[in-house]
């Protein structure tokens, strides 16, 4: 019990941050298909801790309510396959969230093409850098 706990101690610390790191321009590789830069479609882990709203609450419930993008079927089948985890481990869709538990949830992306002309700088001086942004570049990550 005691190595198992320490193990779970390791795992917490090593996602003291949830969420995107630094690392994760590195999960990714792409080609060049007429004219459009492709991404290869590949596995991303989503971590959150639980948030005090939800504690005591069921994991499925939590999932349907909070993260909208799927239907609560889906939410239910990735927390009975084990690619919605809970401390790194797979549980029940009736587990209780308790304070502090690490939520991890596994997705395989396919993200939208965009072109693969450079981007254009219009302007830049030590205060600015002005960029001509094709609109099929998004500016931030969305998952």
């Amino acid at each position: 019990k005691d190595l198992k706990k320490a193990k779970l101690e390791t795992k917490a610390l090593k996602a003291k941050r949830p969420g995107f790191t630094d690392d994760r321009y590195n999960e990714t590789s792409y080609y060049i298909e007429n004219g459009l830069r492709k991404v290869y479609p590949y596995y991303f882990t989503f971590t959150t801790f639980t948030k005090g709203r939800w504690v005591g609450e069921k994991i499925l419930d939590v999932f349907a309510r909070e993260f909208r993008a799927h239907p609560a079927e889906e939410y239910e089948r990735c927390i009975r396959t084990g690619s919605l985890t809970v401390n790194y481990e797979k549980v029940d869709v009736d587990y209780r969230l308790k304070h502090n538990d690490l939520l991890a949830n596994i997705v395989h992306r396919h993200e939208v093409p965009v072109t693969a002309d450079p981007i254009a700088i219009v302007h830049m001086d030590e205060d600015v850098v002005v960029v001509n942004k094709p609109a099929s570049i998004p500016v931030h990550p969305c998952g």
